[in-house]
């Protein structure tokens, strides 16, 4: 059976190591000059493909994802791996290739292709697709493709630079299928302030809290950057996925790190204890030096003013310390964005073999998908157990 697969991507080369199991002919077409460009820099290039406490509920859509990760475990997936000569290691509960490398992942897989002689053909971008038939006619600027299967693995919008840069959801849309609206996830936060330029590079450890109209819509916790744009670390791509859907947001967050363990009283008692100190004193020993200033700005509070002095700043000096409050602009957009919230509407298909419910014979899987998930290896296990799950349900 001759079976196409659009995108080298992990999900795309997956799914052709393992239909290749079953003596199908699998080709594999890439616009890129070389597969797996994407993989590449997953996690910040050191590849963190599963998790510890992967489960249905770390996904926009668990209902559909579930079969996917019950068929395809991340121990599977740990094991899988090891079969093939990669080893892994976990760190704060996420999983990656031991020699924490993603082209040590990339070259596997590509050995893997290359001992079960996958055609690959690389540069060459799919223009439309038509089905004659039992079979598919793809038009490409490499000349005409036809198959008895296709499998659209073309990823998303996000990093566009990458090659996944949404263009197919136009072929994907002209089969017949719904798209959802599109937007971008996992991706830093601009914020509006006048000190993000000073707060650049400066770091917390706390909760970050986001709000619409002093309603609370997610909260999460672990390691926040400040940025010369706004915020970043895995809490602010967690939370950034809510931002397509509420108006008029802002963050709450600490300037103490590790404020959850702090006790407020013990802190509005040391004005007291320390009342011979200065402001900026006795800043020092709570919050990065950066912070003084944008607590003395905000607050109108003049340098080295004595603190037996600024008595009625107490409760705001406390509230500006555990929550300070930042209004937001948006997100860095898909250039940034790991993922893509939105895409083919998975009502459409089948989460128990990714088969379309709408054209017989296409496939669709990995983030082509209107599936999502939070920051921590799930999107790129989900790419993997979907092309798995596929392979042991396709019809052949």
């Amino acid at each position: 059976m001759d079976i196409i697969i659009i995108g080298g991507g992990a999900s795309g080369i997956f799914a052709a190591i393992n239909l290749k199991k079953y003596n199908n002919n699998v080709r594999i077409l890439e616009k890129n000059s070389r597969i797996g460009k994407k993989l590449l820099v997953t996690g910040n290039g050191r590849c963190n493909y599963s998790n510890i406490n992967l489960s249905e509920n770390n996904y926009n859509k668990p209902e559909f994802v579930k079969n996917a990760i019950d068929s395809f475990s991340n121990t599977d997936l740990v094991n899988y791996f090891k079969m093939m000569g990669l080893y892994s290691c976990v760190e704060n509960n996420r999983i990656y290739p031991i020699t924490l490398k993603a082209n040590s992942v990339l070259s596997i897989l590509m050995k893997k292709l290359s001992e079960n002689n996958i055609c690959i053909n690389t540069d060459t971008e799919v223009l439309s697709v038509s089905k004659e038939k039992d079979k598919f006619k793809l038009i490409t600027n490499k000349g005409e493709f036809y198959c008895h299967k296709l499998i659209v693995a073309c990823g998303g919008s996000s990093m566009p630079k990458s090659g996944s840069d949404g263009s197919f959801f136009k072929i994907l849309k002209k089969l017949g299928h719904k798209v959802t609206p599109i937007f971008p996830a996992l991706t830093q936060i601009k914020l509006e302030s006048a000190y993000l330029k000073h707060l650049q590079g400066t770091k917390v450890v706390g909760k970050v809290k986001l709000y619409s109209k002093e309603k609370l819509i997610i909260e999460k916790y672990g390691d926040l950057l400040f940025t010369s744009y706004g915020i970043s670390g895995p809490p602010i791509l967690d939370i950034s996925v809510k931002l397509s859907e509420y108006n008029d947001l802002y963050i709450e967050m600490p300037l103490i790190n590790y404020s959850d363990k702090i006790d407020k009283e013990e802190i509005f008692s040391s004005f007291y204890m320390f009342n011979d100190y200065s402001i900026d004193e006795f800043l020092l020993g709570l919050v990065d030096k950066k912070f003084i200033h944008y607590i003395l700005e905000t607050l109108g509070i003049k340098s080295n003013t004595p603190l037996n002095f600024l008595e009625k700043y107490y409760s705001d000096i406390i509230d500006i310390l555990f929550n300070s409050k930042f209004y937001v602009k948006g997100t860095t957009g898909f250039e940034n964005s790991q993922v893509t919230r939105g895409g083919v509407d998975i009502s459409e298909v089948s989460p128990f073999d990714f088969s379309s419910k709408i054209c017989d014979g296409l496939y669709i899987i990995g983030e082509a998908l209107d599936v999502d998930g939070e920051c921590g290896g799930y999107n790129l296990h989900f790419a993997f157990a979907c092309a798995y799950t596929l392979s042991k349900n396709f019809n052949y």
